[in-house]
């Protein structure tokens, strides 16, 4: 096992009061946390006139995901205020009947067999970035995370459009999505908190940015989906939507506008967190040689044979324990909100309806009671013969109980054939002198794209 920590934000030795919290917020949502929140069970705080509560115990997650989900099943006023005007009613922020149809017509989308078919689009594209990295010099410094979001963007466009979507449309959508992000980053956090009006929030100069941005989403999607109709092609994801409306009972169909939000739900979750898990892994390799050594001996032996297949993943067991372990320490999405619909109870405490309740990977993955050396990157916890598995509702990189990712198995099977790839052939290691930092508005990833070394092996 390791004996690397790496890096991680502060943590007060004392509870903030509301307006550092608001203050600390809005620069770094990992900031504000106290040391003693990595020991706490329940928590919470009042903010103007937002009550907060944090559930930081399995059995309080377990209540609020799954036992009482039906009360906490609205995502929080700043995930809806923040992704609404992009997503509409999507998988992703929609709640109740809606929720429950799109939900039962997409799980089947992601079934282990239709993964292995979505398997051959993830090695295809990495292995022409393979060939890409070929031209880099040796030593040569290349940003990781671009290259990283390059990649499975790559992937979710050829997986979701097939060759409907053009490399020119796909950069587009790409550079879109990037432009509404930096627009929302923090035009939230007066909504979550329920601040008054007047605190200055999004001036209209940033709505009006988040507003062109998704617009121009929106346009190319709706093009490709006009475009794909007049097509036949059935093993695209959007095909398989468009398949689901050519039924006959109207109550199992989708709108145009449903399935352009749905295919930009996905865009969304296959492309940044994915790229950011796969940047934040290479990171972690580069600073623990036993775990990289041990990494290239799986891969060696793994894809000795060449071209990898889908029945390759579950044989790259250390490497997927690698990557499993870097969603602990960098959760994709590290605090998860909802809204009390109506009145609770947790642990004789009165929980509004109306208050945010959070449940927050980052604190329940490096929680002192949950985890030996939880600051520590121990890839060996994640295989299967490790002593102590993890409790399914501590490690929650892809959320937990119904609203657990529709992708979930599409994401661990694409990381997994990615970094192997890759790996297989390069090497990538940090300049001298670089501090690596962390980025957190909406998701957690590395700041300053990651410059990194790259040598052939």
């Amino acid at each position: 096992m390791t004996d690397f920590i790496p890096p991680f934000p502060i943590r007060h030795q004392k509870t903030l009061g509301a307006l550092d919290t608001l203050k600390y917020a809005r620069r770094d949502l990992l900031s504000i946390w106290t040391e003693d929140s990595f020991n706490r069970q329940f928590m919470s705080i009042k903010i103007i006139n937002r009550s907060i509560f944090i559930a930081n115990h399995p059995d309080i997650v377990r209540h609020v995901f799954l036992t009482n989900h039906a009360n906490y099943e609205k995502k929080s006023p700043l995930m809806r205020k923040a992704l609404e005007p992009l997503l509409g009613d999507g998988l992703f922020i929609s709640d109740g009947d809606t929720w429950q149809k799109h939900r039962s017509l997409e799980t089947p989308l992601f079934s282990a067999e239709q993964v292995a078919k979505y398997s051959e689009v993830m090695i295809k594209a990495t292995e022409e970035r393979v060939r890409s990295w070929a031209n880099f010099k040796q030593g040569e410094i290349i940003q990781v995370l671009p290259e990283m979001g390059q990649l499975t963007a790559e992937i979710i466009c050829r997986t979701l459009f097939g060759n409907q979507l053009g490399a020119g449309q796909a950069a587009q959508v790409v550079q879109s999505f990037a432009e509404y992000q930096a627009a929302i980053e923090q035009m939230d956090v007066n909504t979550f908190f329920g601040l008054p009006s007047w605190i200055p929030g999004l001036g209209r100069g940033r709505a009006a940015k988040a507003a062109k941005a998704a617009k121009a989403i929106h346009d190319i999607v709706d093009k490709v989906i006009a475009e794909g109709i007049k097509s036949d092609n059935k093993d695209t994801l959007l095909g398989q939507f468009l398949r689901i409306q050519d039924k006959k009972e109207a109550q199992a169909a989708l709108t145009k506008k449903q399935i352009r939000n749905e295919l930009i739900v996905l865009f969304m979750a296959g492309h940044e967190t994915t790229a950011n898990t796969l940047a934040w892994a290479w990171y972690l390799i580069s600073q623990c040689p036993d775990v990289e050594r041990r990494l290239h001996q799986e891969i060696d032996t793994v894809l000795a044979s060449g071209s990898p297949t889908f029945a390759d993943f579950s044989k790259l067991s250390y490497t997927r324990a690698v990557l499993e372990e870097t969603m602990r320490l960098y959760p994709p999405v590290p605090i998860l909100s909802r809204e009390a619909s109506d009145d609770d109870i947790i642990r004789k405490r009165h929980i509004p309806a109306g208050s945010i309740m959070l449940v927050v990977p980052w604190l329940l993955h490096r929680h002192k009671a949950y985890w030996d050396k939880p600051d520590h990157f121990i890839p060996e916890r994640f295989l299967d013969d490790a002593p102590v598995k993890p409790d399914k509702f501590i490690y929650i990189p892809f959320s937990v109980g119904p609203r657990v990712c529709v992708a979930k198995f599409f994401g661990l099977v694409e990381t997994t054939l990615c970094l192997a790839i890759l790996a297989k052939h390069f090497r990538l290691q940090v300049p001298e002198g670089h501090q690596v930092t962390h980025e957190c508005r909406l998701t957690l990833r590395p700041k300053d794209n990651l410059p990194m070394r790259i040598t052939s092996r």
